[in-house]
């Protein structure tokens, strides 16, 4: 899973606070969209991973399903980092259920949860960040796979 780019897809001022410091201190080069329109520049077959957070407002005046369907578009390759403040046993049903239509059986890795080959799918929640341990397995899951 080793990310040198990332496009912040859908961001949310909690991500451009707290994720991008982190991921820029992995080395990772971090490029925010503003607008949906953005977007089919910004995503390449180049780009390694999207951040799409599951708030319910965003910068970027689209929904997470619609954001989705562009970057499956765009580059059906690129690593799906999902983020939400809540943890991912409160999200996992409907992100499966979004998922499900691009994928035959989902695996969504996490601090708590490693995928075995199948790392196509990141989910990043708030205390992933701030907790030292759940952070440190966040940098072992995205610099080492």
């Amino acid at each position: 899973m080793t990310i040198k780019s990332v496009t912040l897809a859908r961001p949310h001022p909690a991500i451009v606070g707290d994720m991008v410091p982190f991921l820029e201190e992995l080395g990772i080069r971090v490029v925010q969209a503003t607008k949906v329109s953005e977007l089919r520049h910004q995503i390449t077959v180049a780009t390694d991973a999207v951040v799409i957070s599951l708030a319910v407002t965003s910068t970027i005046r689209a929904s997470v399903e619609n954001v989705l369907a562009e970057v499956m578009r765009l580059n059906p390759n690129a690593l799906l980092i999902f983020s939400s403040e809540l943890p991912l046993t409160k999200k996992k049903k409907n992100l499966i259920y979004l998922l499900s239509k691009y994928f035959s059986n989902p695996c969504i890795a996490s601090s708590d949860n490693a995928c075995k080959g199948q790392e196509r799918c990141l989910y990043i929640c708030g205390n992933d960040l701030t907790d030292e341990s759940r952070r440190n397995q966040l940098v072992k899951l995205i610099t080492q796979g």
